[in-house]
C-alpha cells in the first residue's frame, strides 16, 4: 500500500504575499532614510545622549505610525465590512459588500469572492420566494375547489397531481 505524499503551499494566495511585501518595503524604507537621518544629525551634534534619546523616539514614532497605518488598512475595512454584513443578513439581500479605492489588494479579493456568494444567495432568496407564491396560488385554487362544495374525488385528486407535476417540473429546471 503506497503512501500518498502530501505537498504543503507556501505561496497560497499571490495578492497576501503582495500585500505583506509592502507592509515590509515601506517599514525598510522609512527605516533606512531614518537611520540616514540619524546618521547625518550625529555629526552635527555628536554622539552622546540627546543623540539617543533623538534616535530612539524616532524609532518608536516609526513603528507607531506604521502599526497604525498598517493594521488600519489591512483591519480597518471589517468593521464596515461587518456593518454591510448585518444588513444582508436583515434582509437587503440585494446589497454588496464594497472596497474602497485604498482598501488592501488581499481584501479586494476576498471581498469580491464573498460578493459572488451574496449573489448565489440572493437568487436563492428570490427562487424561495417564487417558489412560495407558486404553491400558494395553487394551494389556494385547491381550497377554492374544495369551498365550492363537495368535489368529487377524481376532479380533487386531478387538480393535486397536477399541482404536483407543476411543482415537481418546476423544481427540477433549477
Amino acid at each position: 500500500m503506497s503512501k500518498k505524499v502530501l505537498r504543503q503551499k507556501y505561496f497560497i494566495s499571490k495578492e497576501l504575499r503582495i500585500s505583506i511585501a509592502l507592509i515590509i518595503l515601506w517599514s525598510l524604507l522609512v527605516t533606512a532614510f531614518f537611520t540616514y537621518f540619524a546618521k547625518e544629525l550625529a555629526e552635527k551634534i555628536g554622539n552622546g545622549t540627546p543623540l539617543l534619546i533623538i534616535v530612539m523616539l524616532g524609532y518608536v514614532l516609526i513603528i507607531v505610525v506604521l502599526t497604525l497605518l498598517f493594521s488600519h488598512r489591512l483591519i480597518g475595512p471589517f468593521e464596515r465590512l461587518n456593518t454591510e454584513m448585518r444588513l444582508i443578513r436583515s434582509g437587503e439581500h440585494h446589497r454588496r459588500l464594497n472596497v474602497r479605492r485604498n482598501d488592501d489588494i488581499y481584501i479586494r479579493s476576498f471581498i469580491k469572492e464573498v460578493n459572488m456568494i451574496l449573489q448565489e444567495y440572493e437568487m436563492d432568496m428570490q427562487y424561495k420566494k417564487d417558489l412560495i407564491k407558486y404553491i400558494d396560488s395553487d394551494l389556494i385554487s385547491i381550497i377554492a375547489l374544495i369551498e365550492e362544495g363537495e368535489p368529487s374525488k377524481d376532479k380533487l385528486r386531478e387538480r393535486v397531481l397536477a399541482f404536483h407535476k407543476k411543482l415537481k417540473s418546476n423544481v427540477e429546471k433549477t
